[in-house]
């Protein structure tokens, strides 16, 4: 690992120093890369072993906990965003979130850091596939497993709710299924308290969220958005499990966004004809247009998951 060095004295510098602690000069930026000076910032205690996945907002890296003798996942914010207080204070928000709700089926922060330069939070690695991966291979879920998803997920949603957290960004790619069926939701990157917020950290009139999984308020741009968008997306989810697709689809954002709020979903017996009435008649209330019109709440939609 190499250390970092003060051009003008040669002694060490500490990470994310722009300036020498010992003579004071300016340090010259820190290019060395993430994965680089994440081991730096970590120790000994922890080995890095490579990069888990991407995105705009942050990388995760698989990292070796000798200490505790176990594996993490370790969320790192780009550095290109940290100079950005919307993005940073997204960011602390979801450690906010995520350290709060203490739930079975909600993925747990281990522990997070804030230095000038390198922010990140890390979580138990979990053994099992992303719900998105198991929809590519497998297409539809059998109706039993699509059930205990469900449940789960609903359980997860439900707490949240309970605890004033609405997820916003509910979808397969943010829902790990385990070796033992256990199922996870993370990703509270786009959360939002409900006692706490009003409005977005984004910029005005950006979406956040996933079109295909958006409710009609959500797509529309509401920032006044409460628990019934979590219903939605999970009920989205629901119609996923059970026919392989979500139900609206198209070639555009704008499309996707204009048949969440206008269009009807398929029918889904006709899709999947052994699908039981009760499950369908739950995920249909789910996708109701207008959020009166949807369960009142989280656990209600689960008790009705229940067979008749």
């Amino acid at each position: 690992m190499t250390q970092r060095t003060c051009d003008k004295c040669g002694k060490p510098l500490p990470p994310g120093a722009r300036f020498c602690t010992e003579c004071g000069a300016a340090a010259k930026p820190d290019t060395r890369p993430v994965s680089v000076r994440l081991q730096e910032d970590l120790g000994q205690n922890h080995e890095v072993l490579g990069e888990l996945g991407h995105g705009g907002f942050a990388i995760v890296f698989l990292v070796r906990d000798h200490v505790e003798g176990r594996y993490l996942a370790v969320k790192v914010m780009r550095k290109e965003l940290i100079y950005s207080k919307s993005m940073v204070r997204r960011f602390r928000r979801e450690i906010s979130y995520a350290s709060k709700l203490q739930h079975p089926n909600i993925v747990p922060v281990a522990f997070s850091v804030e230095r000038i330069d390198l922010v990140y939070y890390a979580m138990p690695r979990i053994r099992g596939t992303p719900l998105h991966k198991r929809l590519e291979q497998e297409g539809a879920l059998p109706v039993e497993e699509t059930m205990g998803i469900l449940r789960q997920l609903a359980a997860a949603l439900a707490y949240a709710h309970e605890h004033d957290v609405v997820h916003r960004d509910v979808k397969p790619s943010n829902v790990i299924v385990g070796q033992d069926r256990m199922v996870q939701i993370l990703d509270f990157g786009v959360a939002k308290g409900l006692t706490h917020e009003s409005g977005n950290l984004t910029a005005s009139g950006e979406l956040i969220g996933s079109p295909e999984y958006m409710s009609p308020e959500q797509a529309a741009g509401s920032s006044d958005l409460d628990h019934r968008t979590d219903i939605y997306s999970w009920g989205i989810v629901g119609f996923e499990l059970l026919t392989g697709k979500p139900p609206f689809l198209g070639t555009t954002v704008t499309e996707v966004l204009y048949k969440q709020m206008a269009d009807k979903p398929p029918d889904m017996k006709q899709k999947r004809p052994d699908a039981p009435d009760h499950l369908v008649s739950v995920v249909n209330r789910c996708l109701e247009k207008d959020p009166d019109d949807r369960w009142d709440r989280m656990r209600d939609a689960m008790r009705a998951l229940l067979p008749p």
